[in-house]
């Protein structure tokens, strides 16, 4: 006959994996949280470089375009900053962009 003290013993036990294994999960919806902000900053960051691309390329006054041109730099900055960021983080997803296209149109592998 098994004594009450181990039964207490092995719920006790068992009590403490179900809080571990709740905790991990609660961790995993976290970082997968954070995976879908990252992702969604990052499509936020490419439709503003590829509207400002669309505002240089249909310009019809010439004072605008040093404008376009440094929204278009800052764009590419920020979308080459995400990339590096992902890359750093060893982040594969594929919904991310192998490559990142700069002013000129070229395209430069990132990740």
């Amino acid at each position: 006959m098994v004594s009450l003290e181990v039964i207490e013993k092995k719920g006790r036990k068992l009590l403490n994996r179900f809080r571990l294994l709740q905790e991990n999960n609660q961790a995993k919806k976290l970082d997968e949280h954070r995976r879908i902000e990252f992702l969604r900053e990052l499509r936020h960051a490419q439709n503003d470089l590829e509207a400002a691309r669309n505002n240089y390329n249909f310009v019809k006054d010439t004072g605008l375009l040093e404008y376009y041109i440094y929204e278009i730099k800052a764009a590419e900055t920020r979308v080459n900053y995400y990339l590096r960021l992902a890359k750093k983080e060893n982040f594969r997803n594929e919904a991310l962009p192998l490559g990142s296209r700069s002013f000129a149109g070229r395209s430069d592998e990132l990740i």
